[in-house]
């Protein structure tokens, strides 16, 4: 099985994760891509989401959240290790136009996103509700 590597951005506002389709794809995807040669995850990631949402992630502010590795959505044979992150921005999201569009989704709605976005929502929002039960 092969193997890439990627990075994603996870941007939550209460129970809800920005993601974002690009023209042509059916499943709604964390932002971010692939790395180039010899890239570092926080440069990728800076990077790609200047180019997916006009925004400037802060350098510092970047944590690492989660690697998830899970079947590539529509490669065969592929599997992905996406390297999630959450980091704070300069600027006002917009996307350009290689995206579709951007939206809010939440575990009612998980089903629009590729297995690995799942994976995502699926650990960042249940753990947070997690957190919120044992606080009430």
């Amino acid at each position: 099985m092969h193997e890439i590597s990627s990075v994603a951005w996870v941007y939550q506002q209460n129970d809800e994760v920005l993601c974002v389709k690009t023209r042509g794809k059916d499943k709604f995807f964390i932002p971010g891509g692939k790395l180039n040669h010899k890239e570092s995850n926080e440069s990728a990631l800076q990077r790609e989401i200047l180019e997916e949402l006009s925004v400037t992630l802060s350098s510092e502010s970047i944590k690492h959240l989660v690697t998830i590795q899970e079947l590539a959505y529509g490669l065969d044979n592929t599997l992905v290790n996406m390297h999630c992150f959450t980091a704070d921005f300069q600027g006002e999201i917009q996307t350009n136009s290689e995206i579709e569009i951007a939206m809010w989704i939440g575990l009612d709605n998980i089903a629009l996103c590729a297995p690995a976005a799942q994976r995502v929502l699926e650990q960042v929002l249940e753990k947070n509700s997690l957190i919120a039960s044992n606080r009430g």
